[in-house]
């Protein structure tokens, strides 16, 4: 007999949730397709895996969230400086749109990618 052990994932949207985190709808959406329970992490469940993510640096939202409930914590985004892309097979995937019911009907996506201008203060320019 095999037994499937479904793996328990938190999300943690450091910037808040005044907008989507399209990584964060990505990663939900990867691991809900392969059978994993997803929710916004929360302080008094325990999770196998959590992953943080944040836009923006301490200047716009400060990183005050302990999370000492889970197995892994896996921290990203442009927020926490640059650092590895999601994996293909999550970049490409749908976004899970359900993780913010507040913006039904919304899509998010990419025109285009990257800026010439180079600032200093920026970071997409080296992303």
């Amino acid at each position: 007999m095999v037994i499937k052990m479904t793996i328990k994932i938190g999300l943690v949207d450091v910037d808040s949730h005044n907008f989507p985190n399209l990584c964060l709808m990505k990663l939900s959406a990867y691991h809900k397709a392969r059978g994993g329970q997803v929710e916004w992490w929360n302080p008094q469940s325990h999770y196998d895996l959590v992953y943080k993510s944040r836009v923006f640096t301490d200047t716009y939202s400060k990183d005050t969230i302990a999370v000492t409930n889970a197995g892994k914590v896996i921290c990203g985004g442009t927020g926490y400086g640059s650092g590895p892309d999601l994996p293909d097979e999550v970049e490409h995937t749908h976004p899970d749109y359900s993780l913010y019911p507040q913006f039904s009907g919304t899509a998010y996506g990419f025109l285009t990618r990257g800026c010439p201008r180079n600032c200093g203060f920026c970071i997409v320019s080296g992303k």
